[in-house]
């Protein structure tokens, strides 16, 4: 009886012991889970680790990897516009989208520095380009919500490769594992330069001589770049696999003009680079680089004399109202909008003849540049207003060209008159001769063009 008692007792006592083994191991198992959110696995096997008790102030590893950075474009302008809490909420939002297409490329997140994701790839550099453009599209295609209200955003990337070092730092009770590298501060470089490109994803050179697929991916040379806090200069490329199907159509036609612009631009010929990005434009209005260098060349064929001081007081400031929907023909609106400000505070603090001169000069560059595009799309969409359009322009020119000569006859007071003639212009030219002429015209081909490919 004795004996059958202890048994079962014994039985007891064994069938709690592996209960409470196994809500042990549960609980170590969620332990772990929590601790990976913090410390990925895959950076623990690196370090030679099969857990975080494992690692220790001081563990690293060097490798050759891919290094990935992105960033949301105007990310303080939407933090200031909306309440801490759901900038927050949207935030999480975001990185669960993009954690996501990041992992299934096999990428490891290193950390998040506000809204930045760094990220390593320590496969091929095509798992990062494919990662890239799968963010990218998704971005486009899903608005995100913040305060009930749906949005969309966008994202520049920047992607480098090199050796990085793994390792574990810190300090007190506070340890970290990260990355440490040059390679790091390159991608974060070429991610800056999403923004003056007007590109979504920049390679460097070195990600292009690793690609192992490369007729998978939409890629044009974009320029050669001094990164800063680097002595040699280095080319980088444009990805633009993830943009919409008629624009990837126009930048495949342009690809080879485009190419030619840069390295033309590259040798110090910038009137006929200038043409050349002109012709791209004439095809692909859309195209933010060749934007970019059109009005790079124009600034430096008249030694991009510019007076940046007293914007406060600017006579024209742009808005959204100026906007006519055409990217190109809009960022040399607020070209000419630039210039005219240049004008007048020159005018209005007695900067020297030279002064006035040379902004005239700029003038006349950006006028040119202004009018033979806009004058090329009249003609491509048949505008049937084109004769009366051109002769307003020849006007304009005229009277910039009277006033030029009034200047060097020492008449002073012709600058203005020409601020007078060209506040009154711009106001009527934009608002009613171009948005209300031509600009509809253009963007019923360009949406046309858009819907049959």
């Amino acid at each position: 009886m004795f004996l059958i008692f202890y048994v079962y007792k014994f039985r007891k006592s064994y069938l709690q012991t592996i209960s409470s083994l196994e809500k042990s191991n549960k609980k170590l198992t969620q332990i772990n889970q929590f601790y990976e959110s913090f410390v990925p696995s895959e950076m623990l096997y690196f370090l030679g680790s099969s857990q975080i008790v494992d690692i220790s102030l001081g563990n690293q590893i060097k490798k050759e990897m891919t290094v990935f950075f992105s960033d949301i474009r105007s990310f303080t302008s939407l933090s200031e516009r909306n309440p801490p809490e759901e900038v927050l909420k949207f935030l999480n939002a975001y990185f669960e989208r993009m954690n996501a297409i990041l992992y299934k490329y096999h990428g490891i997140i290193d950390k998040y520095i506000g809204d930045a994701i760094l990220a390593v790839f320590p496969g091929t550099v095509d798992d990062a380009i494919s990662c890239a453009i799968e963010m990218q599209k998704d971005i486009q295609n899903q608005p995100f919500v913040i305060n009930g209200k749906e949005f969309k955003i966008s994202i520049g990337i920047g992607i480098h490769f090199g050796d990085v070092l793994l390792g574990v730092v810190g300090g007190g009770k506070l340890l970290q594992t990260t990355v440490i590298s040059d390679v790091v501060n390159t991608a974060s470089r070429l991610e800056s330069l999403t923004k003056e490109y007007g590109a979504s994803i920049i390679i460097s050179e070195d990600i292009l001589h690793n690609i192992e697929e490369p007729q998978n991916f939409n890629i044009r040379f974009l320029d050669y770049a001094n990164i800063r806090g680097k002595e040699d200069t280095t080319f980088i490329c444009e990805v633009y696999s993830a943009d919409y199907e008629e624009q990837i159509r126009l930048k495949n036609e342009t690809k080879e003009l485009f190419d030619n612009g840069v390295m033309i631009f590259q040798s110090g010929e910038y009137e006929k680079s200038w043409e050349k990005f002109l012709e791209v434009l004439k095809e692909n209005p859309s195209d933010k680089a060749a934007v970019y260098y059109l009005n790079k060349t124009a600034n430096l064929l008249v030694d991009g004399m510019v007076l940046k001081q007293f914007h406060e007081n600017d006579l024209v400031k742009w808005d959204q109202d100026w906007s006519t929907g055409i990217d190109v023909i809009d960022s040399q609106h607020k070209s000419l909008f630039e210039i005219l400000n240049n004008l007048a505070r020159a005018q209005k603090y007695g900067r020297e003849m030279e002064v006035l001169s040379r902004i005239f000069n700029n003038l006349k560059i950006y006028v040119y540049t202004h009018f033979t595009l806009e004058e090329e799309l009249m003609l491509k969409v048949n505008y049937p207003d084109f004769d009366n359009h051109k002769l307003s322009h020849l006007i304009f020119i005229g009277k910039v060209l009277d006033a030029e000569k009034d200047l060097k006859t020492g008449d002073k007071e012709a600058p203005k008159r020409v601020i007078s003639f060209l506040s009154d212009w711009l106001i009527s030219h934009i608002k009613h001769s171009d948005k209300e002429g031509y600009v509809p015209y253009v963007l019923e081909e360009y949406e046309k063009s858009r819907l049959e490919v």
